[in-house]
């Protein structure tokens, strides 16, 4: 799937026009739609550009992967408790798994 495709595809999904999306991008409606139809190319820039604006990855548009969101920044803390939880075994990973829910079910009740 070609970039113009992907993006009329996700600009679909989520209900937003391209002449918002041009307003956002400060770029006249005319040529994004000569992006959107295929009778222009994309220059890398404005490609950037697009998924800085929809919050979405480069990746994406140009069809590397499925999933449009950008990876989860982590600290330097939470990385290091990931590779501490990897190298633990499947019965403490699973114990580890089950309190974290549990965790989760307590502050929702105090939530709720």
């Amino acid at each position: 799937m070609s970039i113009h495709e992907r993006l009329r595809e996700y600009l679909g999904d989520r209900d937003i026009h391209q002449k918002e999306l041009a307003a956002a991008l400060d770029i006249p409606k005319t040529t994004l739609s000569g992006y959107m139809t295929g009778k222009r190319q994309f220059p890398h820039e404005m490609v950037k550009k697009i998924a800085k604006e929809l919050e979405i990855t480069t990746d994406y548009l140009y069809g590397l992967t499925e999933d449009p969101k950008p990876p989860i920044a982590l600290s330097r803390a939470e990385r290091g408790l990931i590779e501490t939880y990897r190298s633990l075994s499947r019965e403490q990973r699973e114990l580890i798994s089950q309190t974290i829910r549990l965790m989760g079910e307590q502050n929702n009740r105090r939530e709720g």
